[in-house]
């Protein structure tokens, strides 16, 4: 039983969007850290920033589940979340989330000022922000969670120690611009799913083809910001790596534009899933 439920605790902290805000902090500690051509690792600082945005991640994810568990009922990709099922009452799911997001601030008023705000600027973000206000209310709701999901990006590069402007700024804001790309194609795929709970996504509130066109609108955007990383690079690697991604998605996106299946856009949605990470990683290794 106990078992069961750490495994439903697991659940409501939807460890797959952990896992990538995880690997983004990694990406950019380590990147940041090469960058600035200190090689020397703080690896005491490096952990509790780690576990600050793991537990900042973890007690966001975990109260989003319990503000949406109303919707999460009736959606079918949502529909076996601990909260729906029952196996974790809400009172004990939102004091779970309150007291792990607690704990994330203490260690990021260790690590400093700048650190803090970039927590609670990637929490407030996508609770405020987005769960809260946005998200039920405008079709544009999920560009309201690009701060949160550059915040990770922003807080290794800080704390890798290289300066936040101009290259920890950009990779921050690719990550911005992947996120409502990647979000926008899962919904794709969910559409109806959105159209009967009331959640005023892009895809569910225009027809087929202009929903399309807007996840093909934000795919080539994201292609072309890509490339913006070459002015800091010293090889090519990054180039023809960048490239060799690019086309994998130009080809997803042109399979989506021609079948306008559900199929396709559940394939962009995984194609776009590592894509951000892979970009950050190659980027990483042009310094190695």
């Amino acid at each position: 039983m106990k078992v069961e439920l750490a495994y439903d605790y697991g659940v409501l902290l939807k460890p797959k969007v952990l896992l990538a805000m995880l690997g983004l902090y990694l990406t950019t500690f380590f990147t940041s850290s090469i960058f600035s051509g200190d090689f020397s690792v703080n690896y005491l600082q490096f952990f509790i920033g780690f576990m600050a945005v793991a537990l900042s991640v973890s007690g966001a994810n975990a109260l989003n589940c319990v503000y949406d568990q109303d919707i999460d009922t009736l959606m079918t990709r949502t529909s076996g979340r601990p909260l729906v099922r029952g196996t974790i009452s809400l009172p004990n799911a939102s004091l779970f989330s309150w007291i792990t997001l607690g704990l994330s601030a203490i260690l990021a008023v260790y690590l400093g000022v700048i650190p803090l705000i970039l927590l609670v600027e990637g929490a407030g973000s996508y609770l405020l922000l987005y769960t809260v206000i946005f998200k039920r209310k405008t079709s544009i709701n999920v560009l309201f969670t690009a701060p949160s999901v550059a915040a990770p990006a922003w807080f290794g590069w800080y704390l890798g120690g290289a300066p936040l402007y101009p290259v920890g700024l950009v990779m921050g804001v690719l990550v911005a611009i992947w996120g409502p790309l990647h979000l926008w194609s899962i919904a794709l795929a969910f559409t109806k799913d959105y159209e009967r709970v009331g959640v005023p996504m892009f895809p569910s509130m225009v027809s087929r083809k202009k929903a399309i066109k807007g996840v093909l609108a934000a795919l080539l955007t994201l292609i072309g910001s890509s490339y913006l990383l070459i002015f800091w690079t010293n090889s090519s690697l990054y180039l023809m790596g960048v490239t060799v991604l690019n086309s994998i998605l130009i080809w997803a996106g042109y399979r989506l534009y021609n079948s306008e299946s559900n199929k396709a856009g559940w394939l962009l949605f995984k194609l776009t899933s590592p894509y951000i990470l892979l970009v950050f990683l190659l980027f990483m290794f042009s310094y190695l």
